[in-house]
């Protein structure tokens, strides 16, 4: 029997495992989980903390046990491997709970191992600090929940980190009764999503739901007594608080990948081919530890979202199933909210695009979510980015107080995987319907401001 071993059992691991075995059910499938939890959604851990969800099961897509009884698959909670032959096709494992060790023989095998957060590294000190909390796993959400549930009311919440998750973050604590404080080494909120026009919309709105945010304060220490955090220390003076977050980011989980020689790329994460094979032969690898191609640029680059991450998890799967399947890659589509505030971006901005070579058109505008007479429509921000040579889209970003500014962003991500132009965006038969949208979308008049420079007519491609 061919065996196939997947070890992680996050979004990308559980895909794959799920996809092999619906394919060829007499394939053995085992997945090695150091966790008692597979299938999780760690982008839910802020609203676990703010009590939106309200238990941590709610995080898991499936239970254990669903994987096990409707899909055949051999589960192996709570066990780490520990060393991996690929000459032998072996590897060893150590179960975390009763310490017994074992060997298996493997057909194939998919890294899934994830990422982990970068804060202890940058901080050794907060690993033995009772109130600093960093995301590990799903029980992060649950530790910072209890913790906070314990402060009274009004107690101070210090999140460093202004990216996706110091953001929500800031909203689920805040509906906790918490005072809290955004601290941001760059300098403005969201740095790696939005111009800074854009994000002092964002940070405007923040500060009106009663958020004090600081930028331009990198965190030097954490200052501590009788273990537990009394403020941070910035260039801008120290900061107290009663409960710190540290959200600065993650780096991919190498180790196992080191171990057995395959390839690491150029952006620090795994390498791996279209097909999601490593340098290793019979090695694959999915997810979160794993960079892929920009489909804009034709770069290579580490992108650790979840849905790239199941994306990659279905394509391995039906690889090794005996699948003609191929990961084209990803335009970069990221999205936030906080508070009554939608943040989304996909592709390239402005800046990155001249960096990488290109000429740039940009089109800013203020529209509008529905028709001028309809009640209720709210504003929404759009910048659209193209190449002045060729036309072709780079990229968007869009703020704004309603869920159209995902939709919207996703209309140009679509576009963008298909190496669209402006012309084509144009011609886009959006919907509309007046307590829907307006008879011009904000992203028709995006394409017409575009098209004043690059000219009405498509150009040949």
């Amino acid at each position: 029997m061919t065996r196939v071993v997947i070890i992680g059992g996050g979004a990308a691991g559980m895909a794959a495992a799920s996809r092999v075995k619906r394919l060829r059910k007499d394939f053995d499938v085992v997945v090695f989980e150091r966790t008692p939890y597979v299938s999780f959604a760690l982008c839910g851990i802020p609203y676990l903390a703010g009590c939106t969800v309200k238990t941590l099961d709610e995080l898991l897509y499936y239970p254990p046990e669903f994987f096990v009884k409707k899909r055949g698959i051999d589960l192996r909670l709570r066990t780490k491997v520990t060393k991996i032959d690929p000459s032998g096709k072996t590897l060893t494992y150590k179960n975390l709970e009763t310490g017994e060790e074992g060997e298996l023989e493997w057909d194939y095998l998919v890294l899934a191992p994830g990422a982990r957060s970068r804060a202890p590294e940058i901080w050794p000190e907060i690993k033995e600090l009772e109130n600093v909390f960093y995301i590990t796993h799903l029980d992060s959400g649950e530790r910072i929940r209890s913790y906070a549930l314990k402060l009274k009311h009004g107690s101070k919440a210090v999140i460093v980190g202004a990216g996706y998750v110091g953001l929500e973050m800031a909203e689920n604590l805040s509906n906790l009764g918490m005072k809290v404080t955004v601290v941001e080494a760059l300098p403005h909120v969201a740095p790696r999503t939005l111009d800074p026009d854009y994000a002092e919309i964002v940070e405007q709105h923040l500060k009106e739901k009663g958020v004090e945010v600081i930028t331009g304060a990198p965190v030097k220490e954490f200052k501590a007594v009788n273990g537990k955090a009394k403020a941070i220390v910035t260039d801008k003076g120290e900061i107290e608080g009663d409960l710190f977050v540290v959200g600065v980011g993650i780096r991919p989980n190498t180790e196992l990948a080191q171990q057995i020689g395959a390839r690491i790329g150029e952006t620090g994460a795994i390498w791996v081919d279209e097909k999601l094979r490593t340098s290793v032969k019979d090695v694959y690898a999915v997810g979160d530890a794993v960079e892929h191609t920009d489909i804009v640029t034709g770069r290579r680059v580490w992108r650790p979202f979840a849905p790239v991450a199941n994306k990659m998890g279905y394509i391995a799967g039906s690889v090794i199933a005996g699948r003609d399947a191929v990961f084209m890659g990803s335009v970069g589509t990221s999205t936030f909210k906080t508070f009554d505030m939608v943040v989304a971006r996909t592709g390239l901005s402005a800046e990155e695009a001249k960096k990488l070579g290109y000429n740039v058109e940009v089109a800013s505008l203020e529209g509008y979510t529905k028709a001028h007479y309809i009640p209720g429509r709210t504003k929404v921000y759009l910048r659209v980015i193209a190449d002045t040579d060729t036309g072709r889209l780079l990229g968007a970003q869009s703020v704004g107080a309603t869920e159209t500014v995902l939709w919207r962003i996703n209309v140009i991500a679509s576009l963008l995987t298909v190496k669209a132009t402006v012309w084509d965006l144009f011609f886009s038969d959006i919907g509309y319907a007046p307590p829907l949208a307006p008879v011009w979308d904000p992203l028709i008049i995006a394409a017409r401001l575009l098209m004043r420079k690059l000219g009405e007519r498509p150009r040949k491609q």
